[in-house]
């Protein structure tokens, strides 16, 4: 988390030396799941928040970074023909750097990587019983991809749909096996969130 910080204060002069900035927070919903996990669906919610930064680049285009809290995981709910449960806890802080693009007078859209560090990754898998202990661990960091749509409510304020991707896998599949292009697991993000600008 201090690299993150560290990052974004030597990144301050930039913004402030252009021509015009703004200064933001993001506050909304995460929809999540991992994939291979052998589950589906985006059955895990979260909540994601943080701050964000940006400098036009023209009339119609921004460059945002943002450092935001993001909860992320899976989880499966006992039913009636199947008792069993599972959840997954996953908290990063993320940075995303994004490119921005208005189509249209209200709408565009995003697309840009982001650096993730996770909390903690160890006793984060429960089941019925409690912790699932001797799980391959995750790792510490995560790169992924992200593209969303925003929509402007008022002039400085903004709704937005995100969807990300882990680049990389942020666990190897239990005893390391592959299949092909499918190197371990991966985690899939839907947020919704209000983006309000300063």
């Amino acid at each position: 988390m201090k690299k993150l910080l560290v990052l974004l204060i030597i990144m301050l002069p930039f913004f402030a030396s252009a021509q015009s900035f703004y200064g933001g927070m993001r506050l909304g919903m995460t929809g999540t799941q991992v994939q291979g996990d052998n589950l589906s669906g985006f059955d895990k919610a979260g909540i994601t928040g943080g701050f964000l930064v940006g400098i036009p680049i023209g009339n119609y285009s921004d460059f945002q970074t943002e450092i935001l809290f993001v909860q992320k995981g899976s989880r499966k709910n006992p039913t009636k023909n199947d008792p069993s449960k599972y959840i997954l806890r996953l908290n990063y802080i993320e940075m995303p750097f994004l490119y921005r693009r208005q189509l249209k007078e209200n709408y565009g859209f995003e697309t840009g990587l982001s650096f993730g560090v996770l909390l903690e990754n160890i006793d984060v898998e429960y089941d019925l019983y409690g912790v699932l202990p001797s799980r391959e661990p995750f790792e510490k960091f995560e790169v992924a991809a992200h593209v969303g749509i925003w929509y402007k409510l008022r002039e400085n304020t903004r709704v937005n749909l995100r969807y990300s991707h882990s680049v990389l896998p942020v666990r190897p599949h239990q005893g390391g096996a592959t299949y092909y292009f499918n190197k371990g697991q991966y985690n899939l993000v839907l947020g919704l969130t209000l983006e309000q600008r300063f």
